[in-house]
């Protein structure tokens, strides 16, 4: 029989009167947490109960009150050196109560423990966390972007006409200039002649009229010139517009920002390969305008920001976790102020518990258990949502959406088949589409916009036309400046990666995360378990030390095995576990990939 020690605030107090009802409980296969206590609500007398009272209504006298937890650890082992620590609070919030002037009911809770990162994580929002400073501008990623959208017809042949013509006026204003050179240098060939009288030597006569009159039209050319040039520069850059409008940028943040920043907000380290794998995600949200421009009607300040929006899904840190915990097949822990986030089988780490050869029914001394064949899913389904403001991605599926569907190898009869279950891995974010090449009709600008910038580099201030058309390559392509839902991309420095939808493809996500759920067997791994139900087990401190923090171990058949959950009473000599069997116990089946 271990020890139990109870203590608020630090300082050892007698034990609740209810304390009979204490558990300890692990629950294996829902959440990947440290050992709870499965008691909702403790029972305080006497002076303990007179404290918590005090401290509860103290929020009119200059104290915090109840809205502020107060600290509860509950020690199971030996005294000063216990194996298993309950680091919990008493919720004075939640539904306290008070019986008398020394008895009181309070919610006991698990520190940064399941109930308490559901609650605590949607307290707050990305926007909150930026208007306090924890995001800042720094937190950004730039986004590169441009339109790729289908230009009016008749504006563009307008403007194509408008450059013919000021194109050819500029050819003649040009060959004019030239003429006007030549009329100047023949105007200011002074004529030669002879003396008028006795000893008449060579005179050297300038005709002054025609040199200012051809210098006058000089500079009216130059004048014209410089018109033209100018004028054909503002048609060029219409075309331009017209077709390719300016490289754009709008504001995201990476994936592993969002999870740094809400576990900074609550005193929380992450430590997650799965995210570091991904560390070049970025989550654009939605946007309600041009990129770097203020809305239009905005009344006030504006300052362009990268944080989700309400309506993103997103909005607060509890969104982010549950929404990637789905689309990831992830699970997430919380030890010692770190928050782990992993798939879901990253703690199958074999301990040394063996569980002993007992009859799984003790009533009837039998062995009951039962193949899992309830969670088999037989259509297995991963999509990306699309955004109707993006017409990329309603006219290129590639990589939105994948289905894992099992089908039996041998069938006898077709109408008694029996497979079912359907699973949906729907994510609230649409992909990106890169733009790889320069279309033919970008080329064509390019050439145009070259000469162009060579023309306006005779004269000084030249243009660099041709290299912003070709630093388009590699930005996101959309078809509006508007995002209504957030947009994942992946980058590679300022530009997104290439080969942008196969690294985001739900296939790839099936194949590198959410195959560990297939009953098909996929590198190695399938879902196929026995499992045993509320099985009573001898079980004592050592057989709790061995199973601590290792969930997997063997049966007594020395047979891979997981316990689901454990309820323990630390001063009783027995257990009662769910656990199961890893057993392939139909090899008739066969999956077949949609894409």
């Amino acid at each position: 029989m271990a020890d139990i020690i109870h203590k608020k605030n630090g300082v050892v107090i007698s034990e609740p009167r209810n304390w009979q009802e204490l558990e300890i409980e692990h629950d294996f296969l829902d959440r990947k947490a440290e050992g709870n206590i499965n008691i909702a609500r403790l029972e305080f007398a006497g002076d303990i109960a007179k404290e918590i009272r005090a401290r509860a209504l103290n929020g009119n006298t200059g104290g915090v009150g109840m809205f502020e937890g107060e600290p509860y650890d509950i020690e199971v082992g030996k005294i000063g050196s216990p194996a298993f620590t309950f680091e919990g609070y008493l919720d004075l919030a939640d539904d306290i109560e008070f019986e008398s002037c020394n008895e009181v009911t309070v919610a006991l809770k698990k520190k940064q423990g399941t109930d308490w990162i559901n609650d605590v994580a949607d307290s707050f929002s990305y926007r909150y966390l930026e208007s306090i400073g924890t995001i800042t501008n720094s937190d950004f990623v730039k986004v590169p972007y441009v339109i790729n959208y289908v230009p009016d017809g008749m504006e563009l042949l307008l403007l194509g006409i408008s450059i013919f013509i000021m194109s050819k006026e500029l050819a003649e204003a040009i060959r004019n200039l030239s003429d006007q050179v030549a009329e100047v240098i023949n105007a200011a060939t002074p004529v030669v002649g002879v003396g008028v009288g006795v000893g008449a030597v060579a005179v050297v006569a300038y005709d002054i009229g025609d040199i200012i009159w051809a210098s006058l039209k000089l500079v009216a050319y130059i004048i014209y010139t410089v018109v033209i040039i100018k004028a054909l520069k503002q048609l060029i850059e219409q075309v331009i517009e017209q077709l390719m409008p300016k490289l754009r940028y709008h504001l995201g943040m990476k994936l592993e920002t969002l999870f740094s920043k809400g576990c900074q907000h609550l005193g929380l380290t992450l430590n997650s390969n799965l995210l570091d794998t991904r560390n070049k995600w970025v989550i654009i949200p939605s946007k309600g305008h041009r990129g770097g421009e203020k809305p239009e009607g905005h009344i006030g300040s504006w300052s362009e920001t990268g944080v989700p929006d309400k309506e993103d899904g997103l909005n607060t840190f509890g969104d982010v976790i549950r929404v990637w915990m789905e689309a990831l097949r992830a699970d997430y822990k919380i030890v010692n102020g770190v928050f782990y986030f992993e798939r879901e089988d990253y703690w199958q780490s074999a301990g040394s518990y063996v569980i002993d050869d007992v009859f799984t029914n003790q009533d009837t001394l039998t062995d009951t258990f039962k193949p899992n064949v309830n969670e088999i899913i037989s259509n297995y389904v991963i999509s990306w949502a699309y955004d109707t403001q993006d017409q990329n991605t309603l006219d290129n599926q590639q990589g939105r959406v994948f289905q894992a569907i099992l089908e039996p190898k041998i069938v006898q009869n077709k109408e008694l088949v029996n497979l079912k279950g359907l699973y949906e891995v729907d994510i609230p974010c649409s992909l990106g589409l890169r733009k790889n090449s320069l279309t033919v009709i970008e080329k064509t600008v390019k050439s145009l916009a070259k000469l162009i910038d060579g023309i306006t580099g005779i004269l000084g201030g030249g243009t660099n036309y041709a290299s912003k058309i070709q630093n388009r390559v590699g930005a996101l392509h959309l078809t509006s400046h508007f995002l209504t839902i957030p947009k994942v991309v992946v980058m590679s420095g300022s530009k997104l990666a290439t080969n942008q939808r196969g690294l985001l493809a739900s296939k790839k996500l099936f194949d590198d995360l959410h195959f560990i759920k297939s009953f098909v067997e996929i590198n190695g791994v399938h879902n196929q378990y026995y499992r045993c139900k509320n099985v009573k087990v001898p079980f004592c401190w050592e057989d709790y030390l061995n199973l601590l923090d290792k969930h997997f171990c063997k049966d007594s058949n020395g047979k891979d095995a997981m316990i689901e959950m454990l309820k323990w009473r630390s001063w009783e000599n027995h257990a009662f576990i769910d656990y199961r069997v890893k057993e392939k116990y139909t090899n008739n089946l066969k999956a077949k990939y949609i894409e």
